[in-house]
């Protein structure tokens, strides 16, 4: 990925599910530290100590699944059916209807107020324009403790429950 960058053909190296000492290595030898660092986030697994060392390093965190099991149940898996929707969870709920933003905004608003950036998806457009604006409203300290307060250690994208062997090609 460094030829790539002295070749111009890219301006940055991102990574992506790394954990910490995974991240210690790759910055003991690499040319060119990543840009950003892409991981499952949400108030279900908040894993602070990473993005801490992540930003930390100077290496931007991007969240994926910032609704938690919203973004799995598609996926038909099992964990994503038994967990409460984060969007139907009443201290969300509560902290939207205060602000007067949907359940969803509330939950990019929690990730881009503490220097995360996110990337929803949806294909619905009405719901792209309302994932666009959380950047007109603060949530107070107490109303990130509360969402950050939901934290289970709770991963969705968990390879090894996928149900087949991916192959490893460290």
């Amino acid at each position: 990925m460094e030829s790539l960058v002295d070749q111009k053909l890219t301006r940055s190296i991102g990574i992506s599910n790394f954990n910490a000492q995974l991240i210690m290595d790759l910055l003991r030898y690499a040319r060119i530290p990543p840009a950003t660092l892409q991981i499952e986030h949400h108030p279900y697994l908040t894993q602070p100590d990473l993005v801490r060392y992540a930003q930390k390093s100077g290496i931007a965190v991007t969240a994926y699944s910032s609704f938690g099991p919203q973004s799995f149940v598609e996926l038909e898996m099992e964990a994503a059916k038994r967990a409460p929707l984060l969007l139907e969870h009443p201290d969300i709920k509560s902290i939207a209807q205060d602000h007067g933003k949907a359940p969803s905004q509330v939950l990019l608003r929690w990730a881009t107020q503490r220097g995360i950036a996110v990337i929803p998806k949806s294909n619905n457009p009405n719901r792209l324009a309302m994932n666009l604006d959380v950047l007109g409203f603060d949530l107070t300290e107490d109303e990130i403790k509360t969402i950050s307060g939901l934290n289970q250690g709770l991963r969705f994208n968990n390879p090894p429950r996928y149900g087949f062997d991916l192959p490893n090609f460290a």
